[in-house]
């Protein structure tokens, strides 16, 4: 049996067998038959499948015939080339503009979503920070049905409050000075 590794473009997708069709321009346009697309996880862990996208530039490996095989991978070209270079950087930029970057050398890891952001946690969530942690936004709302807070609070602004406010000695906000 011989094999044979060819290059081509997603000409259609097929997304519950996990396999594509690819375009094989240096032959005349061929299409393949359906491809499998090997995934990293099938058994008990399970993934989102990793696909390509219609219209990728593609490998794959065909048997005698010429349309029938396995997908390889996507290929960068000089058309579309990688999105960063640095061997010290891991980077994924979706297709709505949305990107997760990690700088080892720097130890910075980013998320730049340009939809919502959703954190849900069944049991204790913790942030940890070894420096400063800055949070920055137009306003925000805690929907918390008792706050403690461990150490001194400095407030740059107004305060208004609802309901009582009484400090651990008993003082309220009914008292003049």
């Amino acid at each position: 049996m011989s094999i044979e590794l060819a290059y081509g473009e997603v000409s259609a997708i097929d997304y519950l067998s996990c396999r594509i069709r690819v375009r094989l321009d240096d032959r005349d346009g061929i299409q393949t038959f359906w491809l499998n697309i090997p995934q990293r996880n099938t058994q008990g862990t399970k993934r989102r499948p990793l696909m390509p996208e219609l219209g990728e530039q593609v490998a794959v490996l065909l048997d005698a015939d010429g349309v029938g095989g396995v997908y390889l991978g996507g290929i960068y070209s000089t058309a579309e080339p990688p999105p960063v270079v640095d061997e010290g950087t891991d980077f994924v930029r979706f297709s709505d503009g949305t990107v997760s970057s990690y700088d080892r050398k720097a130890g910075v890891m980013r998320l730049e979503c340009v939809g919502a952001l959703v954190v849900k946690c069944g049991r204790d969530f913790t942030v940890e920070a070894d420096e400063s942690l800055v949070i920055k936004a137009p306003s925000a709302t805690l929907e918390i049905l008792q706050v403690t807070l461990r150490g001194s609070l400095q407030v740059n602004g107004d305060i208004t409050a609802t309901g009582s406010v009484m400090d651990a000695g008993g003082n309220s906000n009914h008292h003049s000075h």
